[in-house]
């Protein structure tokens, strides 16, 4: 009898060890657990998913060409990893080209440069496969494996993840391994995909993972991002006490607003409206002269209208963050190509976005262009080909795609008396005398050096200027850097209650949430160095500039 219930017992911890092992060992779905439809350039097929061409390239503030930009399924599920595992993945259409990249972290995009966090890419070619692997510390892949090979049309590819080694096996052949130079430390994966501009792209016909050994492999579904809106001292919350009811907003990122569980709170937590800081700039969403890239911006908008916050966008029209082809159209084409975009922009956020900065920052930053009569306007691509008119253009077309939403036009230095504010006024003027349809004014407050602080009575006098035109303001792009603390709170505070004091102030927003992904942040630089301008710090610490603008809130 001892005998039988041994037996028994054995098979029964065996069972359950065999469970335990093949459940430890199962593989994950990452086609079907995905939702591809807020990728860019991802089409769901019969025969998998389809990664068509989309060529997003992040330029340079002087416009020339920065880096590329390759999409991140931000919105789709991604991996829980621990220990060794692997990643299958059978693809079709090899001869046009294919990347794929598995991101240990998400990269950050700043003020029109993309921090490269630790990630591996894959180049797929009929001729080879090239592996490349960014650990952080550099916009470049830090190393690289060339692979060559004939490989057919259709390929089946393994990215093995075992001890401190990344191998690489094609149908079942191990070509070689790479050093994985901790890219995945954070034991997250995230994916990504690219194809070459002039194909017809690739499709990826299934991506399994599962764990090796004693590795684990989870699927992290999507975040909620309807979040709680109880917290008393919100600054929403304030505002929405306070007898004005002021729009608090904060320019908000896509990436992180997805993948960082304390940014999300704190953005869709803390603010009744958004601005989208980049995704819905030109180069964001007009990639391509036939292609519009809507899903970053749609995945702010459906998270902004879910919490019942209103969006501003920004922006239509600038001289900078425009597509190479934008930016190489004949200036014959440009009226047209400007108005199209404007058209089809708009018309797609109708209801959505109902206000907009038209144009941004229009007047120049150059002494000579405020002498000798000149109008002190900004000589960039729109300019050249159109002169002022352009922004005559760019107004009526945005009023014609959606003539219920509020046009605003945005620039920075408007704070302060001398030759840049009478610029601004005389051209509202103008603009004014044709007709153009301008609602308002963007002060963007920007506070980075001691000749930037901003005095409230001229901040005052300003607003009713143009109050007195018939022109409503908004504090659009406020940021102020925090070398000291005190003077930091003050600006901030200052500034609020001069937008509450004024009528005619139609919402406040901050230029981010936190200095981990403040714009601030110093362009092209690794080690990164962040910025000290944003209310929280790169810790999510509230700073003092929060508590005063709380106060200020609080007391009226």
């Amino acid at each position: 009898m001892r005998r039988v219930f041994a037996i028994i017992i054995f098979i029964l911890i065996a069972g359950g060890l065999f469970y335990l092992t093949t459940q430890k060992h199962t593989k994950v779905n990452l086609l079907s657990s995905q939702d591809w439809s807020h990728f860019a350039g991802a089409e769901t097929t019969a025969q998998g998913v389809h990664i068509k061409p989309v060529g997003r390239v992040l330029t340079h503030k002087d416009t020339s060409t920065a880096q590329l930009n390759p999409s991140v399924n931000v919105r789709g599920s991604h991996l829980k990893v621990s220990g060794d595992f692997s990643i299958e993945m059978a693809i079709s259409g090899v001869d046009n080209g294919a990347s794929l990249q598995f991101y240990g972290q998400v990269p950050v995009i700043y003020d029109e440069w993309r921090q490269e966090r630790q990630s591996v890419r894959l180049e797929v070619t009929t001729s080879g496969l090239i592996v490349q692997i960014w650990d952080g510390t550099s916009g470049t892949s830090i190393d690289e494996r060339i692979f060559k090979i004939h490989l057919n049309n259709d390929v089946n590819i393994m990215l093995s993840h075992q001890a401190d080694r990344i191998i690489i096996k094609v149908d079942d052949k191990t070509l070689g391994s790479i050093p994985d130079h901790d890219i995945f430390a954070q034991k997250t994966v995230w994916v990504g995909a690219n194809a070459n501009l002039g194909t017809d792209g690739w499709t990826l016909r299934s991506l399994t993972a599962r764990g090796i050994g004693q590795g684990q492999v989870d699927i992290d579904l999507p975040p909620n991002v309807v979040e709680a809106h109880d917290q008393p001292d919100a600054l929403r919350n304030l505002a929405s006490a306070n007898p004005r009811h002021l729009p608090i907003g904060a320019a908000i990122s896509a990436y992180p607003l997805f993948t960082d569980d304390q940014y999300r709170k704190t953005a869709l937590g803390q603010f009744s409206a958004m601005t989208p800081e980049n995704s819905v700039k030109p180069q964001f969403i007009h990639p391509q002269k036939n292609l519009y890239a809507y899903q970053d911006a749609d995945s702010l908008v459906e998270a902004a209208l879910q919490n019942q916050m209103l969006v501003h966008g920004h922006a239509l029209v600038l001289g900078k963050a425009n597509p190479q082809w934008m930016q190489k159209t004949p200036e014959s084409e440009r009226k047209q190509v400007m108005t199209d975009h404007i058209t089809n922009v708009v018309g797609h956020f109708k209801g959505k976005i109902t206000e907009w900065d038209v144009v941004n920052e229009p007047l120049s930053e150059d002494d000579i262009d405020y002498t000798n009569e000149r109008m002190g306007l900004r000589k960039q691509m729109w300019f050249d080909a159109m002169g002022e008119q352009y922004i005559d253009t760019a107004f009526q077309a945005a009023r014609a795609a959606d003539p219920s939403a509020k046009l605003y036009l945005n620039d920075f230095g408007l704070e302060k008396d001398g030759k840049r504010w009478d610029a601004l006024v005389a051209l509202v003027k103008r603009l004014q005398a044709r007709g153009v349809p301008i609602d308002g004014v963007g002060f963007e407050s920007h506070v980075y050096h001691e000749p930037d602080v901003i005095n409230p009575e001229v901040l005052h006098q300003h607003i009713q200027i143009l109050a007195s035109l018939g022109i409503v303001s908004r504090i659009s792009e406020i940021d102020v850097l925090g070398d000291d603390k005190d003077v930091q709170a003050n600006q901030y505070a200052d500034i609020l209650r001069v937008c509450l004091d004024e009528p005619t102030c139609t919402s406040y927003t901050t230029w981010g949430v936190s200095d981990r992904y403040g714009s601030t942040t110093l362009s092209d630089r690794y080690p990164i160095k962040f910025g000290k301008s944003l209310l929280w710090d790169e810790d999510f610490a509230p700073k003092s500039a929060l508590s005063s603008l709380q106060n200020v809130l609080k007391q009226r």
